[in-house]
Order: structure tokens, then C-alpha cells, then sequence
């Protein structure tokens, strides 16, 4: 089974515990959007935060190996996933 790292920002580690990052396996041929799913069951509240930031309209950024890409782009062993927060200030 392909292991994936997810690294977290900002307020996102707060509903992980605090973790910077996270070691995930997905089951051969997943998706950026099956394992987004799969993190989201796994932690419950952090599924719950990204749920209530899109409901306010700011959007978590997903990027895969460093670039911005489809939900539907396949994940395989090594790959890193950044979950990126809506940028704030002014």
C-alpha cells in the first residue's frame, strides 16, 4: 500500500493535536480526493474545520508534490500532500 506524507498549517495542526505532519496509507490507485477523504475519517475534526471554513467561503488549498492539482490526480507511494489554509491578513 502506497504511504503518503501530509504536512499541515497553521490552524489546520490544531485539530490533529498539533502535528506537522501525518503518515498515510492509501489503498493502490487512490486519488488526491480518496486520501483527502480518508484523513478526514481518520480526523474527524479536522474533515469538520475544512467543512466550516468552506461553508464561510475560504477554501483549504490541496497541493500535491508541491503543485496545485485535480482532486482526481492518482497518489502513489512517497507522494506529499500540504494542506494549506485560506491566507489571512491585510
Amino acid at each position: 500500500m502506497p504511504r503518503v506524507r501530509v504536512k499541515l498549517v497553521s490552524l489546520l495542526r490544531d485539530a490533529v493535536d498539533g502535528a506537522h505532519e501525518i503518515m498515510l496509507e492509501v489503498r493502490n490507485g487512490s486519488s488526491l480526493g480518496d486520501a483527502i477523504r480518508q484523513l478526514f475519517s481518520q480526523y474527524p475534526r479536522l474533515g469538520k474545520l475544512v467543512e466550516e471554513l468552506s461553508k464561510r467561503g475560504l477554501d483549504v488549498l490541496f497541493v500535491l508534490n508541491g503543485k496545485e492539482t485535480s482532486l482526481n490526480a492518482e497518489i502513489k507511494d512517497g507522494d506529499e500532500i500540504v494542506i494549506l489554509p485560506p491566507a489571512s491578513g491585510g
